[in-house]
């Protein structure tokens, strides 16, 4: 949790200050040179079968550290590919432990893990719904901001809506790799949402700033579009991979909201931000009514 504090500490920081990347740098080395430590404790008190299944997972967190550790030797940008190159070991790890076991299924609980990713996909919501409240309060609620932040809420709801209501989790059940493919492609649902908070922050400041002659790029767009259609996406992959039907309706129906906002987004360049937000919560809205009307929610069982 200290580890996790200095992360969020500096992160605001990283890439101006030297002294803050360098501190967001060690706090995450940190946090997984401390897993590598929980998890050797562990194979002290573990089977013989189950070792190496913990030596590797410990190897993994003890290697991605070197690597994030090594980056401070980098200058930028460099570093962020050696970030992404101990990521990539860290993803790889678990992947590789599992594979010494006779019987993966001893590596997880299956309805615990749909709970977590359930709990933090609302932490993620929240923190985009808590964009919307400092963007609107930070503009003196200007009319244009306020009624862009509505839209945005609007959207959020949509959000939470799709994944609780329509996202399964039965491909964690169906083998090694598809419980991998399950739990990775959650990457592309939270990042998109992220991305998708810190866009509507953007729109209500840059709805704010149009009465004083500002303007609302192409980048800013395609924070707020992109990320919900990054967001769609990694829902349809991880219910292509619950459902395993290419041609599945609420697949191709996402994929092809998803296309439609990057459209929106490139575009978009005469709309005002609060009317580009509102062809995006319209966007969002059809295809919830959409779903809501022709597919059945998720179990309570399957969540």
């Amino acid at each position: 949790m200290l580890a996790m504090l200095g992360l969020a500490a500096s992160v605001e920081e990283v890439g101006v200050e030297v002294a803050a990347t360098a501190s967001f740098v060690v706090a995450y080395a940190s946090m997984r040179i401390l897993m590598t430590g929980l998890f050797l404790r562990v194979r002290r008190h573990v089977p013989a079968s189950l070792r190496p299944f913990v030596v590797l997972y410990a190897a993994g967190n003890a290697l991605g550290a070197a690597v994030w550790l090594s980056s401070l030797l980098v200058p930028q940008p460099g570093r962020y590919t050696v970030w992404a190159a101990g990521l990539f070991v860290e993803l790889l790890g678990p992947i590789l432990a599992v594979r010494t076991l006779s019987n993966p299924r001893v590596s997880f609980h299956p309805h615990h893990i749909p709970e977590r990713y359930g709990l933090f996909t609302i932490i993620v919501l929240g923190e985009s719904v808590l964009a919307v409240a400092v963007g609107t309060t930070d503009t003196n609620w200007e009319p244009s901001a306020v009624l862009t932040a509505a839209f945005g809420f609007v959207v959020a709801a949509c959000v939470w809506w799709l994944y609780f209501d329509h996202v399964g989790s039965s491909g964690i059940g169906l083998g090694p790799r598809p419980a991998f493919y399950w739990g990775y492609g959650h990457f592309a649902v939270y990042a998109g949402i992220a991305a998708f908070g810190v866009g509507t922050q953007l729109a209500i400041e840059a709805a704010a700033a149009a009465t004083a002659g500002g303007g609302y790029d192409l980048g800013a767009r395609l924070v707020l579009a992109g990320g919900l259609a990054l967001y769609l996406a990694g829902i349809a992959f991880v219910d292509r991979v619950n459902e395993g039907a290419v041609g599945d309706r609420a697949v191709l129906a996402r994929l092809a909201t998803a296309a439609l906002l990057i459209i929106l987004a490139i575009l978009g360049a005469p709309l005002p931000p609060p009317a580009f937000v509102a062809l995006v919560t319209l966007v969002l809205l059809a295809l919830t009514v959409l779903e809501s009307l022709y597919e059945d929610p998720v179990s309570l069982g399957r969540r």
